[in-house]
């Protein structure tokens, strides 16, 4: 199983994961309420969840690998879906 972790602070985590569950359900099976949201990116698993000040979120695949890039275009989805200057700052843990 190949799993990354990341969060970024934010007060606005439950539009970030409903905004972000929205632009993606047209291409991806998603689901998602004010406090959590999960997509699935072909074999890989999105799940955000909202904390106080933060969003976290996982990327993982039970069965493969999680491409690298992938990462990359979840966090600057976040950050569009955010549209907050400064930009959003997603943090992956290693």
């Amino acid at each position: 199983m190949a799993r990354f972790e990341g969060e970024a602070a934010t007060n606005d985590a439950a539009r970030i994961i409903r905004r972000l569950c929205r632009h993606w359900s047209h291409k991806f099976t998603t689901q998602f309420d004010d406090s959590a949201g999960t997509i699935q990116l072909n074999d890989v698993l999105v799940t955000l969840r909202a904390a106080p000040g933060r969003v976290h979120v996982t990327l993982e695949n039970a069965h493969g690998e999680v491409p690298e890039r992938l990462k990359g275009v979840v966090a600057e989805h976040m950050q569009r879906m955010d549209g907050g200057d400064p930009p959003l700052d997603v943090r992956w843990q290693s």
